[in-house]
């Protein structure tokens, strides 16, 4: 199965959806609603949430009723997928604790991003 997700980014208190800035880089909030999960994370560039890197990703909330729990994968170093994308990996809570794959549907993740433009 591919990878399809869709991202969308969520307004501010102000009605803006364009990361913004916070200290010396931007942040953005955003919504991204993964239809087919992969083995392997579902990888997300950092273009899909307006930016050209990511520094820091945290996941707000998430809603998925196939009971699968979400995580930003990173390395032992703490190292995300690319310093331009991270990849969204989904355990299966039937008790197994497997990564899932092939699932169509990984419900939605709400997150906060930081990077630069």
């Amino acid at each position: 199965m591919a990878l399809a997700y869709t991202v969308t980014l969520l307004a501010d208190h102000k009605g803006f959806t364009k990361p913004r800035a916070n200290g010396d880089e931007y942040m953005v909030d955003a919504l991204v609603d993964v239809s087919s999960i992969v083995a392997a994370g579902s990888v997300i560039p950092a273009s899909a949430f307006g930016l050209s890197s990511i520094t820091a990703a945290v996941i707000t909330g998430h809603d998925n009723a196939n009971g699968l729990q979400v995580q930003i994968e990173c390395s032992a170093a703490g190292a995300y997928e690319s310093n331009s994308s991270i990849a969204l990996m989904f355990t299966s809570l039937d008790g197994t604790n497997n990564t899932a794959a092939n699932d169509a549907n990984g419900g939605s993740v709400r997150m906060r991003v930081y990077g630069q433009l």
